[in-house]
């Protein structure tokens, strides 16, 4: 028996883009590493804080997201596979985190965290965004023209977040 109809398509689709937006998403990590020497305690405020987390967010919430939705067959396969790919690629993300021990203060929650499980963390609402509008807004739910409404809305998403997300703090 083949291994391809052991593996159902949606889940090699998923691990597939999950793994892609992993890989890009570490450029937050190198990001956050150039944008100020030593001691790195806290995101910076304004358009510098926001670049920092722009990889991370367009990676997680609209690559690995929307890329499994161009390319179902179905409804349920588009669904499956965006969550699949956001959960890799988040994944990846917060295992490459974790081993740079790079930290930044959450002042909401009064810790320091890995930057790769806030970027997790906040790339969540954009995911989300892409997951319901690409499937759920269009006539088929699956291709190229769901694929397109999920990247835009997970982009509006992932910049709206990585505005608002440094004058939070």
């Amino acid at each position: 028996m083949e291994l391809r109809r052991l593996i159902p398509a949606w889940l090699r689709r998923g691990f597939a883009a999950g793994t892609v937006g992993g890989l890009l998403s570490g450029g937050t990590l190198l990001a956050y590493h150039l944008s100020r020497p030593e001691p790195r305690v806290a995101l910076p405020q304004g358009i510098d804080g926001a670049l920092i987390l722009v990889p991370a967010l367009l990676a997680l919430g609209v690559l690995a997201v929307s890329l499994p939705i161009v390319l179902a067959a179905t409804r349920s396969e588009a669904i499956f596979g965006s969550l699949v790919g956001f959960i890799v690629a988040a994944d990846l993300l917060m295992a490459v985190s974790f081993v740079s021990r790079e930290q930044i203060a959450v002042h909401v929650l009064s810790r320091s965290l890995p930057l790769g499980v806030v970027a997790a963390a906040l790339a969540i609402p954009a995911a989300a965004v892409g997951i319901a509008v690409g499937p759920f807004a269009s006539e088929h739910g699956f291709g190229h023209t769901a694929g397109l409404r999920a990247v835009l809305a997970g982009t509006i998403g992932a910049l709206a977040v990585a505005l608002v997300w440094p004058y939070a703090g």
